[in-house]
């Protein structure tokens, strides 16, 4: 990447309101992109910086990917049968006292994900190896009724088990770009996709780290629904 469309640390900590240094702390977490370098300084994404300024940020611990993706199953209607009842009860309790930007938040460490660019002939047959979730998801039209949207065209993105993006980058030629058309989102438990799809409570929050107002505001709309349930 030539950082052409680069901010610098100093920028990004004003746009975010944090500090230099909580700026690189989000870069080594992945919740920021590298655009490229400017001699020894770095230079940070716009579109990634704009995406968490969007979700927002919020100090303190997140949860572990186990202990999120408990979280995004109760509030989805499932039993995360990987953590123990008590475990459930606490987070039961948790989350009544959380809101939608909270949930997004405490949940960014549920999976690893790598956006790249892919031609139109690629998306296609990328989206037959992944479990839909954001935008893509609307292609089922009962999800795309929960979220009232309709579309899903010209993206790809959706969850794969650990290891297997670079696969598929390989396999259809995908460019690693921040702005990307293909979101690939790579996680370490199968479990909460037994039933074959994302629980709703993901794609909502994939929806919440969109650019797009509407999709964005969908998907915190979900999330405040299933947290009032």
């Amino acid at each position: 990447m030539d950082g052409s469309d680069g901010l610098s640390t100093a920028e990004v900590a004003k746009r975010l309101g944090i500090t230099q240094v909580s700026v690189r702390q989000l870069l080594d977490s992945g919740q920021l992109s590298v655009a490229g370098r400017v001699g020894r300084s770095i230079l940070v994404d716009r579109a990634s910086v704009e995406r968490l300024a969007a979700a927002g940020t919020r100090r303190g611990r997140a949860w572990t990917a186990r202990t999120a993706w408990a979280a995004l199953a109760l509030l989805s209607g499932q039993n995360p049968t990987w953590i123990s009842p008590s475990e459930k009860s606490r987070l039961r309790s948790r989350l009544r006292h959380l809101d939608a930007t909270a949930v997004c938040s405490l949940a960014r460490h549920k999976d690893h994900t790598i956006r790249y660019r892919a031609t139109t002939e690629a998306l296609a047959l990328l989206n037959s190896h992944l479990i839909a979730s954001g935008a893509t998801a609307m292609r089922d039209e009962s999800t795309a009724e929960t979220f009232g949207m309709t579309g899903g065209s010209g993206i790809a993105e959706g969850y794969v088990m650990t290891g297997d993006a670079q696969a598929l980058a390989d396999a259809f030629g995908l460019v690693e770009d921040p702005e990307g058309n293909a979101i690939i989102h790579e996680v370490e438990l199968a479990e909460p996709f037994a039933e074959g799809r994302a629980p709703v409570a993901a794609v909502a929050v994939d929806l919440m780290g969109s650019l797009a107002t509407r999709e964005r505001s969908a998907g915190q709309r979900v999330i405040e629904g299933l947290l009032h349930v």
